[in-house]
């Protein structure tokens, strides 16, 4: 799981939403960030239809440069302009795309960045992608696994925590977190563990 969305230890942080593993698919480098897909054709002036795998992706603030990845592996880089349409439609502009027909060829293409490209999150937010995997303690020193999942439900982030066959749930809320070490280790309050 990887995300574009930085994920705050807050009600009402904006997680990412679950989004494909780069190392699942050969097509992907290693420090590929899937962002989303092209799925169709919108208008007639040959703008695209866009499913983004987090609909609050950075993506929407300005045109970005992104890697447009094809079924067949084949990796083009377009500037591309992201704009919303009617309901949650996503719709986007790409420079040589000009009527229904040229807009066409890039259905099933995958908006990828690199990783270096996503914006640096705010002091005390993190990218799901950063925080997957990271081992889990307790402030009374208790291992209780690696984080394997981020859901967002209505605003605040839940971390799902496996250790074998064990799972186990914190709310990211900032009370409950004692310290974020990437690349090493989250601390949490023991009392905000809920065994399931």
């Amino acid at each position: 799981m990887s995300g574009d969305a930085p994920v705050a230890p807050a009600v009402g942080s904006s997680a990412a939403a679950p989004t494909p593993s780069a190392a699942a698919d050969a097509r992907f480098l290693a420090d590929d960030v899937r962002l989303g897909q092209i799925n169709g054709v919108h208008g007639v002036s040959g703008e695209v239809k866009v499913f983004l795998y987090n609909p609050g992706s950075f993506l929407m603030d300005a045109a970005r440069e992104v890697i447009l990845v094809a079924e067949d592996g084949r990796r083009l880089s377009r500037r591309l302009k992201l704009r919303k349409g009617s309901g949650k439609r996503i719709i986007g502009t790409l420079p040589d795309s000009a009527d229904p027909e040229s807009a066409a060829k890039w259905m099933g293409f995958e908006l990828v960045v690199p990783q270096a490209a996503l914006p640096k999150p705010a002091a005390d937010t993190w990218y799901v992608r950063d925080l997957v995997g990271l081992p889990v303690v307790t402030d009374t020193d208790r291992h209780i696994g690696r984080i394997s999942e981020i859901h967002n439900t209505t605003g605040i982030d839940v971390w799902v925590i496996r250790q074998g066959t064990t799972e186990r749930w914190v709310l990211a809320l900032r009370e409950n977190l004692v310290q974020v070490q990437l690349g090493e280790r989250v601390v949490v309050v023991d009392s905000a563990v809920q065994e399931l």
